[in-house]
């Protein structure tokens, strides 16, 4: 039966919308009456981080998305007010039983290339998202697909081993399931130079280190859009040479990390300034549990307890932050509360106590160890050694290992170091993150959790689709989490200040830092 759940009824019963999670009124716009789009022009964006590839299916970079999310798109994707999905390359589909999804495709979308878009395309690009040889971080999350059917070029078949809530949430976003040309990576070999896709921009030059430029699709499949002629990501990693470029105006678009820095530009007249309204980044640091001395719940149970995560806020992030537990705050309602993080088993300092436990786990000396961390983002570093003096108190005696993004990203997701810390980005579940960082049965994993009680949390609120159950089981495993101190969460903070010239009209800025909207916006 055609349209058996409608998105605003799924959304309704599995809470995953984006409302719930903060998205709602109130992201930021240019003006409050954008004048008429004009076409033309290049924006100039200035970009923090240089891409870690351009293939979307084999890196979580937060950078990688940056570029990509403009050049592929997903069978849906997520509506204006970022409050649910609608239509994209699908423009309907049926959900006849909670196992089965029927995608139609939109008439005439063609890749970048010239080639028609098909369903086997469609079908290609999640048979390549779980295939051992891609290493895409997000083989355990697609698993659940158990068949995939092309009936015709403009119809597919997904077919699911059992119910999975967050399944259309994660068809929404590019990061997950950017959808790509089967001919192009046969091609190819593998996307990380760069590929054809569908979406509003297309690769025309790419620069490590230096630019990546993106020019304008020009059989884009949304009438007249996008308004603009081209992308310049400029590869300008000094948060001063940054804010220097927006200011004289040789770039239109940036971001930044420190808080500070964005308090620089709040009164500029002609800077668009706005808050971030939550916090989205979360700060995870994980511990090697496969081998001594973290192996024994009581030492990580001691070094969550030397912890003074209040200080931690106060100090780097001057109060612009909240404290988290495994689920950031803008994940409400599934998110424990920042007031009530303190009240989680060994969440508060007790110096005191920890000391006992390191004791009792035979570690009365104490021991070396060595913690991997990026200066890559702001405030990484300086909470790394702030940790490296709060547990020094009880006899945990820290190397801080700096390492450039790629190789900690590297270090992080293949457990190389006894500890390594870096910050998540927004998800489109409170699935995402959660179940990818500690289900026993991920491909990442970086901590190496085996926990059967939390892979049985895990899997119960995959698979409810009751907003009330899911809540409760995900306040369960975080409870679960912080219990067994399988990872650190010191605090959660906005993932990016983005500030933008007043010349940039009709853009909008979203917690997620998802800059997709650029597809309709225009420069005056």
């Amino acid at each position: 039966m055609k349209a058996s759940i409608t998105r605003r009824q799924f959304l309704g019963s599995t809470g995953v919308g984006l409302v719930a999670l903060g998205y709602g009124a109130g992201a930021a716009v240019a003006s409050d009456e954008a004048p008429t789009p004009t076409r033309g022009g290049v924006l100039t964006i200035g970009q923090d981080e240089n891409p870690i590839g351009l293939d979307p299916h084999k890196t979580a970079a937060f950078s990688t998305g940056n570029i990509v999310e403009h050049v592929y798109t997903c069978l849906l994707r997520w509506d204006a007010t970022a409050s649910r999905v609608e239509p994209d390359l699908a423009v309907a589909w049926e959900n006849p039983d909670p196992q089965t999804f029927v995608f139609h495709l939109r008439d005439g979308v063609k890749f970048h290339d010239g080639n028609a878009l098909t369903s086997d395309d469609v079908k290609f690009t999640f048979q390549r998202l779980v295939d051992p040889a891609t290493r895409s971080p997000w083989v355990s999350i697609f698993s659940v697909v158990s068949a995939i059917d092309t009936p015709d070029p403009r119809t597919v078949v997904f077919r699911l081993a059992h119910p999975f809530s967050p399944f259309l949430n994660y068809l929404a976003t590019i990061k997950y399931t950017a959808i790509v040309s089967r001919e192009d990576v046969m091609r190819r070999g593998d996307l990380v130079q760069g590929g054809v896709g569908t979406g509003p921009f297309m690769l025309e030059d790419f620069q490590p280190n230096s630019l990546v430029r993106l020019k304008r699709n020009p059989s884009y499949y949304e009438p007249g859009l996008p308004y603009l002629d081209g992308l310049d990501f400029r590869i300008i990693p000094d948060e001063g040479s940054r804010m220097a470029a927006l200011r004289a105006g040789s770039a239109q678009l940036t971001w930044f990390s420190r808080p500070d820095s964005a308090a620089q530009l709040r009164d500029v007249t002609d800077i668009v300034a706005p808050e971030p309204e939550s916090y989205s980044r979360l700060l995870l640091l994980e511990f090697d549990q496969r081998r001594p001395p973290f192996n024994d719940v009581r030492v990580r149970r001691a070094f969550s307890m030397a912890l003074n995560r209040e200080l931690i806020v106060k100090v780097v992030w001057r109060g612009r932050a909240g404290l988290s537990a495994a689920l950031p705050p803008i994940q409400a309602p599934f998110a424990v509360p920042s007031g009530e993080v303190p009240g989680l088993p060994y969440a508060k300092e007790d110096v005191a106590a920890a000391k006992a436990l390191m004791a009792e786990a035979g570690h009365a000396a104490g021991f070396d160890t060595v913690f991997a961390v990026s200066p890559a983002n702001y405030g990484d570093v300086q909470i790394a050694q702030i940790m490296q003096q709060m547990v020094g108190r009880i006899g945990i005696r820290i190397k801080i290992l700096q390492k450039e993004w790629s190789n900690l990203v590297t270090d992080f997701q293949s457990t190389e170091s006894p500890i390594s810390m870096a910050g998540l980005v927004w998800g489109p579940d409170p699935d995402t993150n959660i179940s990818i960082r500690l289900d026993s049965h991920s491909t990442v994993n970086p901590g190496k959790t085996a926990d059967p009680v939390l892979d049985d949390l895990l899997a119960k609120a995959r698979r409810s689709g009751d907003e009330a159950e899911r809540t409760k089981l995900y306040r369960e495993v975080q409870q679960r989490i912080a219990d067994m101190a399988y990872v650190i969460t010191p605090c959660a903070a906005a993932i990016r200040w983005e500030m933008w010239s007043t010349k940039l009209q009709g853009y909008r800025a979203v917690p997620s830092a998802q800059r997709v909207y650029l597809r309709q916006a225009w420069l005056k």
